[in-house]
Order: C-alpha cells, then structure tokens, then sequence
C-alpha cells in the first residue's frame, strides 16, 4: 500500500516537458547573417520552397499571401512580378513577408534579411536591382563544395557591380537562353535560371574574367564599393541604435567641420556636387541616394559605416583624382507638356468605340503615350468608365465561357452514359476543351444535374 502510495505522489509530481510549437513550413536557417554575405529574404523564400519541393509562386500564393492578408504586402506574385525587388527593400513589403515568414518557419529576425533596419537612411529610388543579379564563380565555387546555394543581399543592391569574393562583374543575363530574370519569379531556384530552369553556375572552360575591360582605377573603386555596402550590412545585427535621419545629416556636418572647416559650400565644390544639395543633406532636408553616399564615402576614403557612425579622425581630404565615376547631380526631367484638348478627344473616341473588345486602361495608355497613372491623374473619370466598359466586358465573357463549358460538361456526361461509363469528374475532364473550368463549382454542378436529368429520363422510360 506505502508502495503504491508512493508511485502515485511520483505520478503527480511528474512535470511534462515542453516542446516547441511546431512550425507549419520547415525551420530553415538563414545563412551569412552578420556578414558580408548576408542571405537576402527572397532568397530565403526560393530556398525554403526548394526544401518542399515546391515552386516558390506556389509557396507565396498557398502559404504566404493567406498569412499576409495583403496583396500589396507581396503574396500574390501575378500582381507584384515587376516589383518583387521590393521585398528585399525597406518598406512594407519587405516587412510583411518577413513577418508572415517568421510566423510560418518560426525564424525570427528574418527583417535582417532585407534592408528594412536601414529604411531612414536609404531612400529606395534606384536602390535595388530591377532584375536578379548572381556570381557564376559563387554558384560554382558553392556548388563544387557542397555549400548550400544561396544568394546574397548584397547581390540585389544596384551600387554593387562586382562580386567581393572573385571581383568580377555580376551577372544579368542567364547564359543559356540570354534572358533575364526577375528578382522572384514562379519558378526561381537557387543558382538555377527562372526562365529556361539551367544552372547559373560558371560552365566548363568559361574562365574568362569579365572584368577585362575595366581600368585598375575602375576596379579598385568598384571593389571598394563593394567591400564598403558589404560591411554595412555585416554590421546590421550588431548597430545598437536605429539610424534616422538627423543621424546622416549630423554625419555630413561634422565631415564637412573636417574637411572645409565647416564651409559647406567649399565641400560641395570639392566634391563637384551643387551647394543646395550638399546643404540638403547637412540639415536633413533630402538624403543621399545609396549610390551617391557610397561616391561621397569613396572620395573621403571613409567606409559607409565609419561615415554614418562618426568614427574620430584627425583630418579628412576630398580626393576625386582616383574616381572614376562623376558625381554630379543628374538635372530634374524637363515636365512633360500634353494637349489636353486632344487627349481629352482621343480618350472619348475610345470610350464611345465599339471596339470588341474594349482595351484595358494600360493599353490605352500606351497607345497615347502617357503614363497610366498620369492619365489617370488628368482624366479620372473618362479613365474610371473606360476600365469600366473592359470590366464589364470581361464579366460577360466570364459567364459566357461558364455557360459554354456546363453545355460541354452536360454532353460529355451523356456521352459516358451511352458508352455505359459512370460519368466521373476524371472522365468528364478528358472530353471537354476546357478542363480547367472544373474548378468552378457552376460547372461540377453540371455534372451531378445531368446525371439526375439523366435518371429521372431513364425512370420516365421504363414506366413506359
């Protein structure tokens, strides 16, 4: 009885352990945080959909965009295809599908993936590659290693042109098919092509450096340049503070204290720059684009992280004899002046045309030769109707093509019956064009409505 007595006290005072919540996609670990090398959130996402073996389209459209809950926020690629660079960036959609990561993985801090820490002090004009950009040598190297393959924030960042591992230029245009890819596509893969799906990777005999025709002055700047943004983002997890603006703008002050004593207009003549510009940026009016910070840092010979964090320094000279790219502000585009009468014309031609079918908007636009949003902008309401004729156009059809297919899908059931087949969805979808409208519950409808047509004939017949 004691026996039992104790057995039972030992029972309660057992304690069950604790076990992490399981995470709904694999908790795969980023690679290079703190580094030069920093993997980047996209290819994060192409990774974790290679390990379930999934297209990665298929992953943010069935498992992220759902968790996002914002078509902005970058779930549905069909809509987001010419601005996935964004979601390496520093705004919301960099965020978003960091967040909804985080959540699905159980990762944390994934934000380090992108250049959200540093959104006060990099504006995103011309501050991401418009298309994917990798090292042939990397993949290779990696590949040959048995590395993971994966790909760097520092290779999306449009100031970076060479690799800081083999310094060669990186590279746009997949060798296989001479295509482009974009930063994240349907079909994107670690190392591979997006477009023909071919390793990226350097091919045999293909040992060229492709930096041949650059000068040494060329080289050693954009090698500098490289190294300078790289180290920026190896110091991202470790920077105590939160960069703002007024940071910056402290940073150009005390530069220019050093190297002009303080005569802002000295600075900028040194640097070949406009003097309101330079004065922009030391009150915190306007800030620097990456491209240009990073030619300001290189003709101070100060690295990005030594300049914004003030590092001390006895004497600071601007030196522009080994630069080899102007720094000069580009001048504003002149406005654009339109006919407003004559386009106002042309858009009511359009709208009153019975064309068929109606173009959408962005057609239209080209046809003008204005930009969507411009025309917009100008004619709102004229734009608001014609988008909605093509709506409206588009709807009808839809419902056209759901009433052609239930026609299609009721003969196909008929057909079986007189073959003496059960009339299965599998069977049905092989007799019909459109096979795919069977997703459309309108149309699977039809097929258990011919059925019960089909039984009640056949009971009418036999009382006969």
């Amino acid at each position: 009885m004691k026996l039992l007595h104790q057995n039972h006290q030992l029972h309660q005072d057992l304690v069950l352990p604790s076990y992490p919540s399981r995470s709904r996609l694999f908790c795969i670990k980023p690679i290079g945080i703190g580094t030069q090398l920093t993997e980047s959130l996209i290819g994060f996402t192409t990774r974790l959909s290679e390990a379930h073996c999934l297209p990665s389209g298929v992953l943010m459209e069935r498992e992220v965009a759902p968790t996002i809950a914002k078509i902005h926020g970058g779930g549905n690629l069909h809509k987001i295809y010419d601005h996935t660079a964004a979601l390496n960036g520093t705004g919301v959609m960099a965020l978003s599908l960091a967040s909804a990561l985080e959540k699905l993985s159980g990762q944390i801090n994934l934000h380090l993936l992108t250049l959200a820490p540093w959104s006060e002090l990099m504006p995103s004009r011309r501050l991401l590659r418009r298309n994917r950009a990798w090292c042939s040598f990397c993949y290779e190297t990696w590949r040959i290693t048995e590395h993971i393959i994966y790909e760097p924030l520092l290779w999306s960042l449009d100031a970076v042109k060479v690799c800081p591992l083999h310094h060669c230029l990186l590279c746009e245009t997949c060798s296989h098919c001479h295509q482009k890819n974009l930063p994240l596509a349907w079909h994107s893969r670690p190392g591979y092509c997006s477009k023909c799906h071919d390793w990226l990777g350097l091919q045999p005999g293909n040992s060229v450096n492709n930096l041949k025709n650059c000068t040494e002055d060329e080289l050693r700047e954009l090698a500098w340049i490289t190294n300078s943004v790289g180290d920026l983002l190896a110091s991202t997890p470790s920077l105590p503070l939160s960069f703002t603006k007024e940071i910056l703008a402290q940073a150009f002050r005390v530069h220019v204290n050093l190297a002009s004593n303080g005569n802002v207009a000295e600075f900028a003549r040194q640097l070949q720059l406009p003097r309101n510009t330079v004065w922009l940026w030391c009150n915190g009016k306007n800030l620097p684009q990456l491209d240009t910070l990073v030619q300001v840092c290189y003709r101070l010979d100060r690295s990005l992280i030594e300049f914004i964090t003030q590092e001390p320094k006895q004497s600071i000279h601007v030196n522009v004899t080994n630069a080899t790219t102007p720094l000069k502000s580009k001048p504003k585009a002149k406005a654009r002046v339109f006919n407003m009468e004559n386009l106002e014309q042309q858009l009511e031609a359009i709208l009153l045309n019975h064309q068929c079918p109606p173009p959408p908007l962005a057609e239209v636009a080209r046809q003008l030769e204005i930009n969507e949003k411009t025309l917009f902008r100008l004619f709102a309401e004229m734009c608001r109707a014609i988008s909605a004729k093509y709506d409206k156009f588009q709807k009808a059809l839809y419902y056209q093509r759901i009433e052609q297919s239930r026609e299609e899908v009721r003969q196909a059931v008929i057909k079986l019956y007189n073959e003496g087949l059960y009339p299965s969805e599998e069977r049905v979808s092989q007799l019909v064009s459109r096979p795919g409208y069977l997703r459309y519950k309108q149309v699977r409808a039809a097929i258990e409505e011919t059925k019960l047509e089909f039984s009640i004939q056949r009971i009418d017949s036999s009382t006969i």
